[in-house]
């Protein structure tokens, strides 16, 4: 049943409904203890009293609790009130990148920053083991200030070994995805990478995978494995090379092989860690703030530059005007000097 406004979950009170998914409802509430607002999010009844749906729950608190960075969504605290689990997280004011790619396609320079910026989080998510494994459009938050932050870990995986130690093959059930011999392939069709739809393996490389998908996303306006129905996009993944579109070629050189290349079959072929990725973007970034400044020209100065260089100017004009006509008066001075004597010794004559 959802909730109503100034009902109290725990020490938190509900003022407004966020949103609903299907399995919970997220609410803006507000900590009475520490009076500050959050974001509350409870299972729906049906997902509280479903196993697998109630591990999921637990599995993303303590995916995100074991995670701090400015990039990742912050949980500030787990807990059940009348067997209702819920979670409590940070109030992002803004919007997902997928509401604002309705809108139509980013700037390159903007689609590039928030790439960057959903790479540091990963970054820092598989140095904790932490596979994300449903990076999209609509798990990315862009907060008013410009920052991107990552969203739902509920299928993610933490690993003992790091982002590529030797596990078993992960399959799950996902409402996303289609079922096929009772059992439905983690992730959204559309941004898992070949080796996710093949059952296999996913490892930091398949969260690239999910970025370069993004990040055509944002620079076309389109995505980069589309169809009709999932089966259908499913296929595309694994068949399909975005290089085909047309709104490939309105991407500069440089970011195509970028996005190409997180898009590579083989996940051999994409950068190994979201790190190595990040390094090459921000590098880029850097190289094209390099060459802006080279063809800079400024069109004014600071009104006191000016003012003092005009009046270096002025006097510079006037210490040249004084010398020359010092010059020009001693020159006169001499020449009248010397010819006088000459005058009075023929006059004498």
């Amino acid at each position: 049943m959802p909730l109503q406004t100034g009902e109290h979950i725990g020490p938190y009170e509900i003022l407004a409904p966020l949103g609903r998914g299907g399995m919970g409802n997220v609410y803006r509430a507000r900590d009475t203890r520490l009076r500050r607002e959050v974001a509350l999010k409870v299972l729906v009844d049906t997902a509280a009293n479903d196993a697998e749906s109630l591990a999921r729950f637990e599995r993303e608190a303590r995916a995100v609790a074991a995670l701090n960075h400015p990039n990742i969504v912050a949980i500030h605290d787990i807990g059940a009130v009348r067997g209702v689990p819920f979670a409590v997280t940070e109030l992002l004011e803004g919007e997902t990148l997928g509401e604002r790619l309705r809108s139509g396609p980013l700037a390159h320079k903007r689609a590039t920053e928030i790439a960057c910026q959903i790479a540091e989080g990963l970054a820092a998510a598989h140095a904790k083991g932490v596979i994300h494994r449903d990076i999209k459009p609509d798990n990315i938050f862009l907060t008013h200030d410009g920052r991107a932050k990552i969203l739902d870990f509920g299928i993610a995986r933490i690993e003992r070994h790091g982002p590529q130690g030797s596990v078993s093959p992960d399959v799950s059930l996902v409402g996303q995805l289609p079922r096929s011999s009772g059992q439905v392939l983690i992730g959204t069709a559309g941004y898992i990478s070949p080796e996710q739809v093949r059952g296999k393996h996913a490892d930091a490389r398949s969260d690239i995978f999910a970025l370069g998908a993004v990040f055509y996303e944002m620079l076309t306006g389109r995505r980069a494995f589309d169809g009709s129905t999932p089966v259908e996009m499913l296929g595309a993944v694994l068949r399909d090379n975005p290089a085909r579109y047309p709104e490939t070629a309105g991407i500069p050189e440089e970011l195509r092989r970028f996005v190409l290349r997180c898009l590579e079959k083989d996940p051999a072929d994409r950068w190994q860690s979201a790190r190595d990725l990040l390094l090459d973007l921000r590098a880029y970034q850097a190289e094209g703030i390099g060459e802006s400044a080279k063809r800079v020209r400024f069109r004014s100065e600071p009104p006191w530059r000016l003012r003092r260089t005009r009046i270096v100017l002025r006097a510079a004009g006037g210490i040249l005007l004084l010398l020359l006509g010092i010059t020009i008066g001693t020159c006169w001075e001499r020449r009248h000097t010397q010819k006088t004597p000459a005058q009075a010794t023929a006059g004498s004559r």
